[in-house]
Formats: structure tokens, C-alpha cells, sequence
């Protein structure tokens, strides 16, 4: 069984007009979705999904917080998300225009898979550069002991005795 058929909209036999969907996203659901790059979180997602007779449009709305590890201390950080999308699901057959605002959704298939859209919302919502935020007065929050010791580590002059060599050779000019 799928663990996360909560997040199936079904499509088929859907009325026209709006209908409301609120997800939470949790720990979980990134457990479910077997992701490395987040340790957790707590999202509140809004899925507006407006049917029309040839064509889906869904206003999705993400608020909360996921929890990251810092590329330089490597501690667990909150990270906050708010994401607004629009995205637009067109029955039928797919063209060979790429469009990535838009899914074509085949006749045989019913469910709206909510997740996939979740997750990659908040996957674009990650920085490269994953790192504590700074405080008010522009100071890093990351572990200080952490910090400490890779500032140690930079001042240690680090020379491979193995090209000590290559300094002393004379080149003719």
C-alpha cells in the first residue's frame, strides 16, 4: 500500500469549480519520500485545485519550517518556507512543447499525486549554501566550538614535504 495515499487527489467525477485540500507535511512524509538532503519538518500546505472542463489549475500554498544540516558546523537548522505556485493540468496527451507549468494528465490516470508536487516545491526552495542563519548584529549562530576548530585548522600551515623540493629548481630566463 502506498504510504502516502493522503496525498492522492482524486480528479475523476470532481465537480466543476474550487476545491480545498490542506495537507500537513512532517517528519514522515520526507522519511517517505526517502530524503536525504532534509531531517524533518513541519509544513502546512494549501492545495486549491480549480477544475474546468479541458483544463486543472492548482494554487499551492507551503508555510512552515524544514530542518537542514549546516555545510559548515554541520548542526540541524531550521529553515523557513513560503511558497506560493501556480500549476496548470491539461487533460489528454502530452504535446512535444515542453512546459513545465503544465502536466497532462491521461485519461487513465485519476489521482492527482499532491506529493510530487510538494516535494519539488520545496526542493527548489533549498539554497545551495545550506548555513545558519546570522543574528541581528551579523554574527554566524553556528556552533562556536565547531567554528573554533576550522579556524584551527586554517591557520596550520599544511605543506607536503614531497614539493619542498620543486622550490629550490632554477629556471634559466
Amino acid at each position: 500500500m502506498d504510504k502516502l495515499i493522503e496525498y492522492q487527489i482524486p480528479h475523476k467525477g470532481l465537480s466543476i469549480g474550487q476545491h480545498d485540500y490542506n495537507f500537513h507535511v512532517d517528519d514522515k512524509f520526507f522519511v517517505d519520500k526517502q530524503v536525504d538532503t532534509i531531517n524533518g519538518g513541519n509544513l502546512e500546505v494549501h492545495f486549491v485545485l480549480d477544475k474546468q472542463s479541458r483544463l486543472m489549475q492548482a494554487d499551492i500554498s507551503i508555510i512552515g519550517t524544514i530542518a537542514l544540516i549546516c555545510d559548515r558546523c554541520l548542526d540541524n537548522f531550521d529553515y523557513e518556507i513560503n511558497i506560493n505556485h501556480n500549476q496548470i493540468f491539461k487533460f489528454g496527451i502530452s504535446s512535444d512543447i515542453h512546459n513545465e507549468d503544465i502536466i497532462y494528465l491521461e485519461e487513465a490516470n485519476h489521482f492527482i499525486d499532491a506529493s510530487e508536487l510538494i516535494m519539488e516545491n520545496i526542493l527548489l526552495q533549498i539554497p545551495i549554501k545550506k548555513v545558519h542563519p546570522d543574528d541581528e548584529d551579523g554574527n554566524s549562530t553556528c556552533k562556536t566550538e565547531q567554528l573554533n576548530l576550522i579556524d584551527d585548522y586554517a591557520k596550520r600551515e599544511q605543506t607536503d614535504s614531497r614539493w619542498d623540493v620543486l622550490k629550490n629548481i632554477k629556471f634559466d630566463d
